[in-house]
């Protein structure tokens, strides 16, 4: 690939930024919805199950057409950009809840038996007990979406979000090349995947040295004691 064929690779960069973005959307909607499993409620533990099982259970490709054509339908022309974040912000909320709920699922029976026996309200058991482990039970499968996420940004082509599969077949069909052109978004993604699951160790690393992870025993049995000194 010549440095004059290197225009479409260079045209659009957002997808990058757009996966980003929807990590952080997608992220904040989790930390919404998770809630909703553990509410006294059956509506509204209902209304999360039906959030997570039509997201889930939905291609992102069909899901990438129903949210584009509903939201130019709504608001006119619209960003393809700005309606794959939406897309990648929904889908990734749903994967997301679910890491987050398995996080609070890991959480002893004693240490909630612990907090209720010592009067906690529920703001403070979620803010001072259940944030702090589910923050240090999450990070290796919250990693693996993230990786997830910048993959599922390729389907987002057919709605004419520029990204490497598109440049990749612009690339085939401008020179008609069979095998550069995908071997080339092949390796961009692989290098942006791998970033991101070696910036993922290295924070998990960080974390694990200064005692916010380690192992569940360890973690578990000091924040017992942390509870019964208060």
């Amino acid at each position: 690939m010549t440095p004059s064929d290197l225009w479409c690779w260079r045209r659009r960069p957002q997808f990058l930024l757009m996966a980003l973005a929807s990590i952080a959307f997608g992220t904040l909607l989790a930390g919404l919805l998770t809630p909703l499993a553990f509410a006294p409620w059956r509506l509204l533990r209902a209304s999360y199950r039906l959030y997570i099982f039509v997201v889930r259970g939905t291609p992102v490709l069909l899901l990438a057409l129903l949210v584009f054509y509903a939201l130019a339908s709504f608001w006119g022309r619209i960003s393809p950009y700005a309606a794959g974040v939406v897309v990648l912000s929904f889908y990734l909320a749903a994967l997301i809840a679910e890491v987050f709920r398995g996080g609070v699922l890991a959480i002893p029976r004693p240490l909630w038996d612990c907090c209720k026996s010592l009067g906690l309200p529920r703001l403070s058991i979620l803010r001072r007990v259940v944030s702090p482990l589910v923050a240090r039970y999450a990070p290796p499968p919250y990693l693996n979406v993230c990786v997830m996420a910048v993959k599922a940004s390729s389907v987002l082509s057919i709605i004419s979000v520029w990204e490497l599969t598109l440049a990749s077949r612009e690339d085939h069909r401008t020179h008609a090349r069979r095998l550069s052109g995908p071997a080339v978004a092949a390796l961009f993604y692989f290098i942006m995947c791998f970033a991101i699951d070696r910036l993922g160790r290295h924070l998990e690393s960080r974390l694990a040295a200064r005692g916010f992870a380690g192992s569940g025993c360890d973690r578990n049995s000091r924040h017992s004691q942390v509870l019964r000194r208060r």
